[in-house]
């Protein structure tokens, strides 16, 4: 049988999707290990698993053919050898369904996992509960949907007389799907903003950290590409299919290529050649896995004990946009302090002439 580009497309990107879920899962091993993995490492397996089966059912419907866009001469003039393989197709297709949709809010779960050790301890992290909540409830919907709207489930693979469009055509898919897809997507835009907002780095790293973390938008026009042109040619699979693995593979892309970031930086190679597998410490004596405490002289003369953030999530916790948390962690802490770490308030204090306040931390370790 002769390759269609439409498939030799489909297998490029499931290619290349499948060593970028590869990559991710390589970056997660080299930063925390296997067992400290966290929920979203075990839904890019799942992923990968549903990306396959995607291209699985692509194939076979491109080999069978489906009940999509057929006269009804046509129907009836069809063998029962022919009319057979159209209803395995269709059968197919649906599965071809619950794997895409399956596949997609497993790549949120995965994003949201992440967001939620990136928001530990702040606000943010009520958004992001509040969208796993309705992503879990959206994904029922969905599937309820892909079943349910045609009734019997029989008429989603009969072939002769004709179901009719929305049985075959499964037209309410694509606007639900699209729907609740867009939707839950743009909350999740929503997380990283504010923390891209408040953090004070170089416009050029914050630009690369928002395209990285930002990524849902490249996901929801592709959603939204795939709606109106399926919609568009409707009695056509060849548009629905080819556009559900090019949206399915901007979203691999996007959700996994923050994970991917750590294996570009050089500091995660020195730290895992370096490292004291009997201490828990960098060859330089810098701890790599214990929590710290930070003692602070407070104003009323008291120490206030202050656990790091990081600390919450070390051996857990990848260090993939550590440097955004840590950032926005570092711009409170300056917000707090007047900055006197880096002496900006002391420099402002010499060209103002103003009164300078200098506040002292003390930093104690215990044990030694």
């Amino acid at each position: 049988m002769t390759t269609t580009p439409f498939q030799k497309e489909a297998w490029i990107e499931y290619g290349i999707g499948v060593v970028v879920i590869l990559f991710r899962i390589f970056a997660r091993i080299k930063v925390v290990g296997i067992k400290n993995w966290q929920g979203d490492d075990y839904f890019s397996v799942v992923a990968l698993i549903f990306w396959t089966a995607e291209l699985t059912m692509l194939e076979l419907i491109g080999q069978y053919g489906t009940n999509i866009g057929l006269t009804d001469e046509q129907r009836a003039a069809l063998s029962p050898t022919e009319e057979a393989r159209l209803v395995y197709g269709s059968k197919c297709l649906m599965a071809g369904w619950t794997c895409y949709v399956t596949l997609i809010w497993s790549l949120k779960a995965c994003m949201l996992f992440f967001y939620n050790r990136l928001t530990l301890g702040l606000t943010q992290q009520k958004l992001v509960k509040f969208n796993a909540v309705l992503c879990a409830c959206t994904y029922v919907a969905v599937i309820f949907t892909i079943f349910l709207h045609c009734r019997p489930i029989e008429r989603h693979f009969q072939v002769y007389p004709d179901p009719g469009l929305n049985c075959s055509a499964d037209f309410v898919n694509y606007i639900v799907i699209a729907a609740t897809n867009v939707v839950t997507d743009g909350i999740l835009l929503c997380i990283p903003i504010p923390l891209l907002a408040k953090v004070r780095l170089q416009l050029r790293r914050k630009l690369i950290i928002g395209v990285l973390l930002c990524g849902g938008v490249f996901v929801m026009a592709a959603t939204l590409l795939r709606c109106i042109l399926s919609l568009k040619d409707i009695n056509s699979i060849n548009n629905s299919t080819v556009w559900a693995i090019r949206e399915t593979f901007v979203a691999i892309i996007a959700v996994n290529a923050p994970c991917i970031k750590p294996l570009f930086s050089t500091s995660i190679w020195i730290r895992s050649s370096s490292k004291d597998p009997s201490s828990g410490r960098g060859a330089y004596g810098k701890s790599t896995g214990a929590s710290f405490n930070l003692s602070a002289m407070g104003r009323s003369g008291k120490h206030t004990q202050l656990e790091s953030t990081a600390s919450k999530t070390a051996g857990r916790d990848s260090d993939e946009f550590g440097m955004l948390r840590d950032a926005h962690n570092n711009s409170s802490a300056q917000a707090g302090r007047g900055d006197n770490s880096s002496f900006s308030d002391e420099e402002s204090g010499r060209k103002n002439g103003g009164i300078q306040v200098t506040t002292m931390y003390e930093v104690r370790r215990d044990g030694h």
